[in-house]
């Protein structure tokens, strides 16, 4: 499920590009450029091949992966409210954020000791997962805690 939102969360943000003067194709009178085109051919052949050098037929099924998000933007403006567009904005914005926190294995391993302290004090006969099992959860909640700190430093909150 994660992969799927990562993968239309980017085609989203390939079809926010702007349009170029050259156009690769339509879908549903919705101009796709040579430059979005070209941007997703790259990630989907990993850099291996270029628009000006792949068929029709490639060119076709570069455009009709793209479609799909260019007809979500547009349902999604018509049928999402403000709220749930701020929140769909929201959530976009933390998973960038996410991905570019780095961090050290020192600070990854450091957190997964005071959890395997925590839970043996919590529970003692409880197995606690191997440090790889929870490697990639510990560095999201890292992550997140971080992006949420920075938001939060300079944050006035008042009380009515």
């Amino acid at each position: 499920m994660r992969r799927t939102l990562k993968i239309v969360g980017f085609a989203l943000a390939l079809t926010t590009i702007g349009v170029s003067a050259q156009t690769a194709g339509t879908v549903n009178g919705m101009e796709i450029s040579v430059d979005e085109a070209k941007k997703a051919l790259n990630v989907i052949s990993r850099g291996q091949a270029t628009w000006d050098k792949i068929s029709q037929e490639q060119r076709e099924q570069v455009l009709k992966m793209i479609a799909p998000s260019k007809l979500a933007a547009v349902k999604a403006k018509k049928d999402l409210s403000r709220e749930e567009k701020d929140m769909a904005l929201s959530n976009l914005w933390m998973q960038k954020k996410m991905s570019e926190i780095k961090l050290s294995d020192k600070e990854v391993k450091d957190a997964y000791m005071k959890l395997k302290a925590a839970a043996k004090k919590a529970n003692p006969k409880k197995q606690f997962p191997p440090f790889e099992a929870a490697e990639k959860s510990i560095k999201m909640k890292l992550a997140q805690e971080k992006v949420v700190a920075d938001l939060m430093k300079d944050a006035k909150i008042k009380l009515k």
